[in-house]
């Protein structure tokens, strides 16, 4: 059963053999673990556009997302981070007086967010040659975030040719009213891991 993951807190506990790459109809970051087993989330890989869909069982085992921080995988995990490139020239990080920063960290189970106050910085390793610009504090939103994806986001930023922007440096942030915990056991019984300082920093290079 070493394929299929079964440990807790480590970031390669998903299925392996699924592909990393975000084109994939079946990436990696689209599974996560619920009572039924690894699933994908609903959409193109099903052939349902529905997201409220019920997501697509993968590999069965019951109960793999526990029901305490004693039992199944425990504590949600950070098991992917990435920058979220669109195509318009605010969002695709290329120099910009208006840039949109926004970064995707995904977990290995459904996690609720309970407030919109958790916060996630990034910096900038061009800001002894610049104007000093970074680090930068994004604000969780909603919007682009799935069952166990969360969106993180800044607008309205200056980027400059060469600036090195990084994921990782720093863990995620919450606020004295907010809480991220797995959606399996209500919501706030487990707390979700916040930790990203563990994992391989993500790195983009602002280009001209």
């Amino acid at each position: 059963m070493a394929l299929w993951g079964k440990a807790h807190a480590s970031a390669t506990n998903k299925p392996k053999y699924l592909p990393e790459s975000e084109d994939s109809k079946y990436s990696k970051a689209d599974c996560y673990a619920t009572q039924a087993g690894w699933v994908m989330q609903p959409g193109a890989a099903t052939g349902n556009s529905r997201t409220t869909a019920q997501p697509e069982v993968l590999i069965a085992i019951r109960g793999l997302a526990g029901t305490s921080a004693t039992t199944g995988l425990k504590t949600p995990t950070v098991t992917d981070m990435r920058f979220v490139v669109g195509t318009t020239a605010t969002t695709d990080l290329t120099v910009s007086s208006s840039a949109t920063l926004e970064v995707e960290i995904t977990w290995d189970e459904g996690v609720t967010v309970a407030t919109s106050n958790p916060t996630l910085i990034i910096v900038n390793g061009n800001q002894g040659t610049g104007t000093g610009r970074g680090p930068y504090t994004l604000v969780y939103t909603a919007t682009g975030s799935t069952a166990n994806r969360k969106r993180f986001v800044l607008a309205s930023q200056t980027l400059v040719a060469d600036d090195i922007l990084t994921i990782g440096g720093a863990n995620i942030v919450l606020a004295s009213s907010s809480t991220i915990s797995d959606t399996v056991v209500g919501g706030t019984t487990v707390a979700a891991s916040l930790v990203l300082s563990g994992l391989t920093a993500v790195t983009h290079t602002v280009l001209a």
